[in-house]
C-alpha cells in the first residue's frame, strides 16, 4: 500500500516491487535498486532505476504513481522484460 494513501488512492489499479542487486553481484561493481510496477490488467508497467546505495523510500514513490499522473507517465516503460520479471506475479 502507498504510503499516505487517502481514501480514494486506496483502491487503485496498481501492483508494485522494488527488485535490488548488491554490488558484489554487478560487473560494474555498483548497488543497483529498481522501484518498478504494473497496472492489474497488466497493460502498463513502470520502472524508475537507482544505482547507488542511498534509501530511497518506495512507498512514497508508490504514493506519487497513485495520485500523479503527469509523474506516473514519466516512469511507464516498453521495456520488454518489465513484463517478464512480472510473469508470476
Amino acid at each position: 500500500m502507498p504510503k499516505q494513501s487517502g481514501k480514494k488512492q486506496q483502491k487503485h489499479n496498481w501492483i508494485f516491487a522494488e527488485y535490488f542487486e548488491h554490488l558484489e553481484q554487478r560487473e560494474d561493481n555498483k548497488a543497483y535498486r529498481a522501484f518498478v510496477f504494473r497496472n492489474k490488467s497488466r497493460t502498463a508497467f513502470g520502472l524508475k532505476e537507482f544505482y547507488n546505495e542511498a534509501k530511497t523510500d518506495f512507498r512514497a514513490l508508490a504514493a506519487k504513481v497513485v495520485s500523479d499522473t503527469e509523474f506516473r507517465e514519466s516512469l511507464i516503460s516498453d521495456d520488454e522484460d518489465l513484463p517478464k520479471i512480472w510473469k508470476r506475479h
